[in-house]
């Protein structure tokens, strides 16, 4: 996906839709901490991204305070919601906070520049509420029955969108835009990787390796490059090695 925006930024927007269910049911799952931390354990060898799936055992989430402040920062704009939803990845996968209490939502928004006065309104209103059962209706609307699913549409009424569940190498979606767009369009090019880091903050090897289409021994050489120059840092978490941007 990392590689499909910075690629393919120009002719695509992007809406995340959330399929968590009522904090209940969330709360049912917990008993269930270890078969949710084995599908992490899993995703994670298979992808090559890190998260520790240590926390459905140390400190869970709750899935629907996470999905009720996602939609709160959705209401300041892509951009804003973006960056958000990106710290809040980084919180729970990474460093292993829970994220339950509002005020570990408010720390994030506030790392993330959002108008935390209209941030902490919508949290608590009933838009966040009717935005998620939004997204829920939606969800069914397109039979989604397996995460991930991408749903590609154009803006004509008369066109029908095209739904790919499961994970398909990069070729298959960025055929699929294509043909959606309809006419010839040119990826653009990629950003230095010192900009890359800038930008995302934390990377895996993994990532760096499929966006700029590096082997994993030329990948590895470029980030102790950056290691050496003091621009990133490895941190080990039990399923891999991601690399920090070391803020100036």
């Amino acid at each position: 996906m990392k590689k499909l925006i910075l690629e393919y930024h120009d002719f695509f927007t992007i809406r995340y839709i959330l399929t968590t269910r009522h904090d209940t049911a969330n709360r049912y799952q917990f008993y269930h901490a270890k078969t949710i931390a084995e599908e992490w354990d899993k995703c994670a060898r298979l992808t090559g991204m890190c998260c520790d799936s240590d926390i459905w055992f140390e400190n869970p989430p709750s899935p629907y305070a996470v999905a009720l402040a996602i939609k709160a920062a959705e209401f300041q704009g892509q951009n804003a919601s973006h960056r958000f939803l990106r710290r809040i990845r980084e919180q729970i996968f990474l460093r292993k906070e829970g994220l339950c209490q509002f005020d570990d939502f408010l720390e994030a928004a506030a790392m993330t520049q959002l108008n935390l006065e209209e941030f902490q309104t919508d949290f608590h209103s009933c838009r966040s509420i009717k935005a998620i059962q939004s997204d829920r209706k939606l969800a069914n609307e397109l039979s989604i029955t397996e995460l991930p699913s991408l749903v590609f549409s154009t803006p004509a009424a008369e066109s029908e969108s095209i739904k790919v569940s499961g994970r398909y190498d990069y070729a298959v979606y960025v055929q699929i835009l294509k043909e959606l767009i309809q006419h010839r369009v040119q990826a653009a090019p990629h950003p230095t990787l010192v900009d890359f880091f800038a930008t995302e903050l934390f990377l895996t090897t993994r990532e760096v390796s499929v966006v700029y289409d590096w082997t994993e021994e030329e990948t590895l050489k470029e980030l102790r490059k950056l290691q050496l120059k003091n621009i990133i840092q490895p941190v080990e978490l039990k399923s891999g090695i991601y690399w920090k941007h070391i803020c100036q």
